[in-house]
């Protein structure tokens, strides 16, 4: 068994991201002493509609706007021909967990006002295919810090007693991993509708919905692998015709020994294959990030973490009491 890469495609893109940053006073704006952080809000999506970002602040300290962008990067399937992007920034670092590679952007020298970032890039993406084999694969060595960590349980992969059991009741047929993960994949697919809007995400919801989005069906196929012992992690992108602007989407990938990351995607319906019609932002989940350059002590982006990384995890602190209302609009472009 072997991951074959085939086909290239080049694709030249645009990817954009597009801030407008407002303040609302608390007591100014909403003539509300004393009222709570959700209420406010509340209100203020009301007002501003649910496509902003709010952040209650009541820290005085200096103003601070910060961008993390995730490098469109070398994998094993994406080749990187060209990159270059609009604001030069502060610094780069690696995620060392993932591979990912991750910019600061700093906005804080005017943090009200519209921003962007325009990243041009040219790739090559390869089709991928799994040249089956014997399914019978090694072992993992379940000491490695990859199989500790790609098979625990953790925010939106809750390993539930049901989630366990269903994966272990599904999979009993087999001992051999391969297998085990197509009978998984096989079970979202027959199991678990497609649907663009949902609400809160996470395994569990779309467990017990049977119904989800593309990120969504990725979180509840990686659970069920974990929980019968199979590595697997979430693969955050773009996918597209060249000449149209691209979808965000996710798939996964399982992890065997000796033969590599195997790709799945339960919305597009392919497993141990992938189309050359997508761009790779980033792999993993619950990314860690680092401080600020200026490694500021007040760091709250989802306790210094976020699920998966796009352009769009923005530090904010202001000195007056209120809403900093950021709206943002992210797409990315692919030419012909």
């Amino acid at each position: 068994m072997k991951i074959n890469y085939k086909n290239p495609e080049k694709r030249t893109g645009i990817l954009i991201w597009e801030g407008d940053v407002s303040f609302l006073s608390r007591e100014k704006d909403f003539s509300l002493r004393g009222i709570g952080e959700e209420e406010i809000k509340e209100r203020a999506r009301k007002v501003n509609g649910d496509n902003a970002l709010y952040f209650f602040t009541a820290v005085n300290k200096a103003d601070s706007f910060l961008v993390w962008v995730s490098q469109i990067k070398e994998w094993d399937s994406q080749k990187v021909l060209s990159s270059e992007s609009s604001v030069t920034e502060k610094r780069s670092y690696e995620d060392k967990e993932n591979g990912n590679i991750i910019s600061f952007i700093d906005f804080s020298s005017k943090v009200l006002g519209r921003k962007q970032i325009k990243i041009n890039f040219s790739i090559e993406v390869s089709e991928i295919e799994v040249e089956e084999g014997s399914w019978v694969t090694d072992d993992y060595d379940k000491s490695s810090p990859l199989y500790r960590k790609y098979t625990k349980s953790e925010r939106q992969l809750s390993q539930t007693d049901d989630i366990v059991k269903l994966a272990e009741e599904i999979t009993r047929s087999t001992d051999d991993y391969f297998p085990k993960a197509k009978i998984i994949y096989n079970w979202i697919v027959e199991n678990i509708e497609h649907k663009e809007k949902t609400g809160e995400r996470g395994a569990i919801r779309v467990f017990q919905s049977k119904n989800g989005n593309a990120a969504e069906l990725s979180f509840l196929c990686i659970t069920l692998m974990r929980s019968v012992g199979i590595p697997a992690r979430l693969v955050t992108g773009a996918w597209g015709e060249a000449g149209r602007r691209q979808e965000n989407h996710f798939w996964l990938e399982f992890y065997l020994n000796n033969v590599g990351w195997v790709p799945v995607d339960c919305a597009k319906k392919m497993f141990a294959r992938l189309d050359n019609k997508r761009t790779i932002f980033s792999k993993g989940e619950n990314i860690i990030l680092e401080r600020g350059p200026d490694q500021s002590e007040v760091f709250n982006i989802n306790y210094k973490r976020v699920f998966f990384m796009q352009p769009e995890a923005t530090y904010i602190n202001k000195q007056e009491d209120g809403l900093l209302v950021v709206e943002q609009n992210k797409y990315l472009l692919v030419k012909e």
